[in-house]
């Protein structure tokens, strides 16, 4: 069964009273919680959707906010079954996975919501259930063809550490499990942000490992499906039937690049994205020294970053999560502060962010910039 329902949570939308109606000739508003599914104005490229976890709130930001910015929309409310949600991604048609993990109620899920979609609204169609071997998932990357990869921890589960690969969301159903990468020879440990590079290769911030790895997927790669045309109007979950429970295949296999050791600074790493050219960014929380480390494209090895972002004046306290926009501006999400900080591009050292924004209440862990 992949769509699942949590009932008896309420789910607090704590951010919606402050958010200010987006001046647009559709006339759009937040909905509070227990208000109208909605969709918001067509969003422009780089809006920026963060994951509040505590709030079980996606609360969106418009492109190169102003440091006293506010949301102008959200995705929150009991009808998005947002549970604990972590990290996010967008896929080619604009929809928007979300990951969930809430420890106290061991619910783990992938929500889907429709491209546009604010307020109290259900997700197009949910990623959840025994068969999908999620446990504790974390980043979420999506690859060209919609191939959805996640990092997912299981501290019972047959793989302790493991990537999920799903099948593209299909006009007819729901993505299923294709197969995991897991193993011993994988070096996989404590995974926790995900991301891919233009050949599809599958990059991975170890946080108890201290490295980053990266895969080449197993051929033949899952069959990309067609995909449906997001309906504007209710109900926004999906028509199809629930699929039998899959019985993936387990890939044990070495990394093709694994980038670790002394030179490269990495202590725990969390977030991890590539840009257009393959450079690789890594966020690092290690206590006193949280980072952002830079790498050349094609890094390997016990090799040192190209440039670091670390110092007093960058705010940086536990960065969780890295995105980087076609200009090069760099955005990360800092639960130690619960800020949204921004970067300009090139930035180095000891360098104050171009942006700082302060979320006054929850707690902030992912982010995904608009297509």
């Amino acid at each position: 069964m992949l769509r699942r329902s949590f009932p008896g949570l309420i789910f607090a939308l704590a951010c919606a009273a402050a958010f200010a109606a987006c001046s647009s000739s559709r006339s759009n508003t937040v909905p509070s919680s227990g208000g109208v599914p909605g969709i918001g104005p067509n969003f422009v490229t780089n809006t920026l959707y963060v994951t509040n976890t505590t709030q079980n709130v996606v609360e969106l930001y418009t492109p190169s906010p102003a440091p006293a910015a506010t949301p102008q929309y959200a995705i929150g409310g009991s009808n998005t079954q947002l549970n604990g949600p972590q990290y996010d991604a967008f896929d080619s048609s604009r929809r928007l996975y979300v990951t969930n993990y809430n420890p106290g109620t061991q619910a783990a899920a992938v929500n889907i919501y429709q491209q546009f979609a604010t307020g109290n609204v259900l997700p197009f169609t949910t990623i959840s259930g025994a068969g999908t071997l999620l446990d504790q998932p974390h980043g979420i990357t999506l690859l060209s063809d919609g191939t959805i990869v996640v990092a997912n921890t299981s501290p019972l589960g047959a793989f302790s550490n493991e990537i999920l690969v799903f099948t593209p969301l299909s006009s007819t159903s729901s993505p299923v499990l294709s197969f995991n990468i897991a193993g011993n020879l994988t070096q996989l440990n404590s995974p926790s942000g995900v991301a891919s590079d233009t050949t599809k290769k599958i990059f991975v911030a170890n946080r108890g490992g201290a490295t980053v790895t990266a895969y080449i997927l197993p051929s033949p790669t899952p069959t990309p499906s067609s995909t449906p045309s997001p309906t504007p109007s209710p109900p926004t979950h999906p028509s199809a039937s629930p699929s039998p429970t899959p019985v993936p295949s387990s890939n044990n296999i070495a990394p093709s690049i694994v980038i670790g050791g002394t030179l490269t600074g990495l202590i725990a790493p969390t977030g991890i994205t590539l840009d257009a050219n393959n450079v690789i960014y890594v966020v690092d929380p290690d206590s006193g020294n949280a980072s952002v480390r830079i790498f050349a494209a094609g890094a390997n090895g016990n090799v040192a970053p190209v440039r670091v972002i670390s110092g007093a004046l960058t705010q940086l306290s536990n960065p969780l999560d890295v995105k980087v926009d076609g200009n090069g501006n760099i955005y990360v999400t800092d639960s130690g502060a619960n800020k949204l900080l921004i970067f300009g591009p090139g930035a180095s050292g000891n360098i104050a962010p171009s942006v700082a924004i302060t979320l006054p209440v929850g707690s902030v862990t992912g982010l995904a910039l608009s297509p």
